[in-house]
């Protein structure tokens, strides 16, 4: 009984103060809980805060975009449906212009030319005073519906049907070919613009155009002559003479004119800009091969 006073008062002290600290904690808490939700711990959080200090809001959650398929995610290979580069024996079953080439019509007359990256159906195959020649049908809307022919060595020929490709991967192909004629029309661009600051440029073209004509006059009288008799015959004879013995000089002539244009470009190689490091044929470089990614076994 000595101490009991003593021990009650400090219990009951202590006890007040716990309570007293305590109670704006646990009452929430225990509101909450009787009320059958949670423990809004967020609030108690924030009221806990310095207030000086600027909180940052969260950013917003927001619904996951699925990319658009893109051509390198065609994981199926054309060759898994048949389609490849057609051989030379095999009839193609469609194509693409690789790069700006010549068409002709049916009967043979010459069309016109078209860019690279165009795509058309194959007919079939026929031979012609050109070579090898295909048949085929624009696929591209604008371009002319009745049947041309075109160069087998002029585009690039595939088997099977181009409808068994992705419309992604027909379109990839499509630019792949496209930016191919691009370089190809940058880089001659260049090279012609090199060849004409060369001082001996116009003589070697002149030398050519002579040494050219003269050929082909003769070409052209040898076909008349193999037709004729008699003096007809003899006279053709004695102008293929003439054409001959002046094809030696012309043909002197344009070695000459040669080797002086290649001397200078040698001289100058430095001077001239290369093709390679045009930055347009860069990017668009750059370009083909990220193209070609999407196109196994078509793109060349």
């Amino acid at each position: 009984m000595k101490f009991f006073w003593k021990i009650f008062v400090v219990t009951s002290v202590v006890g007040s103060v716990v309570i007293y600290v305590a109670a704006p904690m646990v009452g929430p808490w225990l509101m909450a809980h009787f009320r059958g939700g949670e423990p809004p711990f967020e609030e108690e959080a924030a009221e806990s805060q310095d207030m000086s200090v600027p909180t940052v809001a969260p950013e917003p959650l927001r619904p996951a975009i699925t990319p658009p398929k893109t051509p390198e995610a065609d994981d199926t290979s054309p060759a898994l449906e048949g389609v490849y580069p057609a051989k030379s024996n095999e009839q193609p079953g469609w194509g693409v212009t690789s790069h700006r080439v010549s068409y002709y019509k049916a009967d043979g007359s010459y069309a016109g030319t078209v860019e690279g990256g165009v795509l058309f159906d194959c007919i079939k195959t026929i031979t012609s005073s050109k070579g090898a020649m295909v048949e085929c049908r624009f696929l591209q809307e604008g371009m002319a519906n009745e049947p041309f022919l075109i160069g087998r060595k002029e585009a690039q020929f595939f088997t099977a049907s181009h409808r068994k490709l992705s419309k992604s991967r027909i379109q990839a192909l499509k630019d792949y070919y496209a930016l191919n004629g691009k370089i190809e029309v940058r880089r001659a661009d260049i090279l012609e613009e090199n060849a004409k600051r060369n001082p001996h440029f116009a003589a070697a073209r002149a030398a050519y155009e002579a040494f050219q004509k003269n050929v082909q006059e003769a070409k052209q009288l040898e076909q008349m002559r193999d037709k004729l008799t008699d003096a007809k015959r003899m006279e053709l004879e004695d102008k293929l003479r003439e054409l001959k013995l002046r094809e030696g000089g012309l043909k002197k002539t344009l070695d000459e004119a040669n080797e002086k244009f290649a001397a200078w470009k040698k001289a100058h190689a430095e001077e001239l800009p290369d093709p390679k490091d045009d930055p347009d044929i860069k990017r668009w470089t750059q370009e083909k091969r990220r193209l070609a990614d999407a196109l196994p076994g078509l793109a060349h």
